[in-house]
């Protein structure tokens, strides 16, 4: 007889601990299998969801090449991240689900901190999510930035 002991904690739960009444908010859920990239930027709903999505044990990439990434920024600063072995691995509420919307991707490597600093200003648009993405082994900063597709 084979007994598996598992156990899910607080800590496997992206959404908690964070308050969500400060700061601009965006969470990412990108799947590089399914080639899907989906976000939330809505801070009520994440608010509301604290508890609404996790990474069960059996979804821990061990060993393996992760198919996703669940992303948490907060005025552009990864402040958490998670990965999953495959999307099946995630428990998500049905509200978290409905209100994903699909987005793209893309970066920019500025020349210098003026430029960046410049660039990071005109993307901050409705719907356009700089994000600050740190490069090794250059060790420098770049734009990584999110956008929520509208078709």
């Amino acid at each position: 007889m084979t007994v598996l002991l598992t156990s899910c904690t607080d800590s496997d739960k992206i959404l908690q601990g964070n308050n969500f009444d400060e700061g601009d908010w965006l969470f990412v859920n990108v799947n590089y299998v399914d080639e899907t990239l989906e976000m939330i930027d809505d801070e009520s709903v994440l608010k509301q969801n604290k508890n609404g999505i996790w990474v069960t044990p059996l979804g821990d990439c061990g060993g393996t090449t992760c198919d996703g990434f669940l992303k948490l920024y907060k005025d552009g600063k990864l402040v958490k991240e998670d990965e999953y072995l495959t999307r099946a691995a995630l428990v998500e509420t049905n509200e978290l689900k409905n209100s994903y919307r699909k987005g793209i991707d893309w970066t920019i490597d500025p020349i210098d901190e003026s430029r960046f600093t410049f660039l990071w200003d005109s993307l901050k648009t409705e719907n356009v999510y700089p994000t600050v993405y740190h490069t090794q082994p250059a060790d420098k900063d770049i734009i990584w930035a999110y956008k929520i597709d509208e078709k």
